[in-house]
């Protein structure tokens, strides 16, 4: 007994890191979703064609730069344009096949547990709706960051010709696993009250090709109304509703991952400026956030609803 109560003395505790990383493994969801997916054929085969698809569009890249800029081992110019060429390439290529592979992967989550006819068995169990929720959610998105991950050596080539710092790195994988999370969770939200998973997956499409569109037609009509002929008078009813639409506007901006990227990419060549930036859009210099960091914020808190929401749905009965 001496011996024992020792060894336990002398074993470190795990840190409280570790004990939530053990809690996640913990979840039989997790565990039961995760091996039944990477044990399947479909995972080595989206992966490969994952990153043969954004291989291929480097490789591409390289030859074009290559062939009309003069490109040479030896000039410095040349190859910062080409690392900046293959970084934004791979970011945006990343960002786009995230949008697209992240509500495949959760709209049918709970709704196929529907369509077998296995979700009520599950509510009787001890197994609360939380663990249940947040285990379809994690098996998921450890799916997704797998492909971030993988594809990180490619964003690295750009290191190697120059033009990209640490800093746009890690700027750009933290765009990447938010916006993973993010359409996860909508795909987890849709999947938690519409009952079919055809009609889940259908509207989670339709919801980001809406959100595309009618981004498209806010920044038209905003842009329309910055460059009328009363927003450059110089009363203090028109200075306050150029700050205004020039507030919705960025924001407007930063509630698309792709735009987000772009612009925040522009501030930090043009500006050398991470978190700030004097907008461009306005002629009184307001100081505005760099659009990444509005981005983050708005998702973190649009996913944060997304799953309480989903939470509830799947612990009410159904009718």
């Amino acid at each position: 007994m001496q011996n024992e109560s020792a060894s336990e003395m002398l074993t470190p505790k795990p840190t409280s890191r570790w004990n939530i990383f053990a809690r996640m493994m913990e979840n039989p969801v997790i565990m039961k979703e995760l091996r039944g997916r990477m044990r399947g054929r479909s995972a080595p085969f989206l992966i490969s064609g994952y990153l043969g698809l954004i291989g291929l569009v480097v490789g591409v890249i390289y030859a074009s730069f290559s062939s009309t800029l003069n490109y040479t081992a030896w000039d410095p110019q040349a190859r910062q344009i080409l690392g900046k060429g293959i970084f934004g390439t791979v970011v945006l290529m990343e960002l786009f096949l995230v949008s697209l592979i992240g509500p495949a992967l959760t709209s049918g989550a709970i709704s196929s547990e529907r369509e077998r006819q296995t979700l009520d068995l599950l509510r009787t169990t001890t197994l609360p709706a939380r663990s249940f929720v947040l285990g379809k959610l994690g098996s998921s998105l450890a799916y997704l960051l797998l492909l971030i991950f993988t594809a990180l050596p490619m964003q690295s080539i750009a290191f190697l010709l120059g033009g990209v710092d640490l800093a746009e790195m890690i700027i750009s994988t933290l765009l990447l696993i938010m916006t993973a999370f993010f359409y996860c969770a909508l795909g987890i939200f849709l999947s938690s009250f519409i009952k079919r998973t055809t009609a889940a997956t259908v509207t989670a499409y339709v919801v980001i090709v809406l959100s595309y569109i009618l981004l498209g037609v806010g920044f038209f009509v905003l842009s329309f109304i910055s460059v009328a002929p009363f927003y450059y008078s110089s009363s203090a009813g028109s200075e306050l509703l150029e700050a205004l639409v020039t507030i919705l506007l960025w924001i407007l901006v930063s509630t698309n991952p792709l735009l987000t990227a772009i612009i925040s990419e522009v501030i930090l060549v043009e500006d050398q400026s991470l978190f700030f930036t004097s907008s461009v859009l306005s002629s009184q210099g307001l100081v505005l956030p760099s659009p990444w960091i509005i981005f983050l914020v708005i998702y973190i808190i649009l996913t944060f609803l997304m799953i309480r929401l989903s939470i509830r749905f799947v612990a009410r009965p159904d009718k």
